[in-house]
């Protein structure tokens, strides 16, 4: 189980225009939706902010990881915004956010999307591909960079 193994190439924005992270994940969501990657729209946004209201995903470094249980899918699914500009998500060491990996999972696969999460973790601490995928030109390259961390971290 890889973490690009749920990035579908239709679910990668690149330099999307967001105001807040509010706005991020309106039009995060609307991209999943438009995809049918997601069943209802509304209530995963719904469980996306409520998710984020428990306690902020953004983890430093430019990188935020929302991620919630949601009735509104039916598998595994995530989603990868670069923002331009970056956006402000109240990430402990002050910097905004550029890159933003958004995870939804059904409520009956916890232990799976827990284990994405972790794997996207481990992935994403490294600083030469952050700095990679904000320089992408294509969705195709976003994935191609995923994948090629993804075979060096196993």
């Amino acid at each position: 189980m890889r973490p690009t193994d749920y990035l579908d190439s239709q679910a990668i924005l690149l330099d999307l225009p967001a105001s807040d992270k509010g706005r991020a994940f309106s039009l995060i969501a609307d991209r999943l939706a438009e995809s049918r990657l997601i069943t209802d729209r509304g209530r995963f946004l719904d469980d996306v902010l409520k998710r984020e209201q428990q306690g902020g995903t953004a983890i430093g470094r430019g990188l935020a990881i929302p991620h919630a249980r949601t009735r509104a899918l039916e598998r595994i699914v995530m989603a990868m915004a670069r923002l331009r500009p970056a956006v402000d998500f109240g990430a402990e060491d002050g910097e905004p956010v550029r890159l933003v990996f958004l995870l939804g999972a059904p409520e009956d696969k916890a232990g799976e999307y827990l284990k994405v999460l972790g794997k996207l973790s481990r992935l994403l601490k490294e600083n030469g591909l952050r700095k990679e995928l904000l320089k992408a030109a294509t969705p195709e390259a976003v994935l191609e960079l995923l994948e090629a961390a993804e075979s060096q971290l196993s």
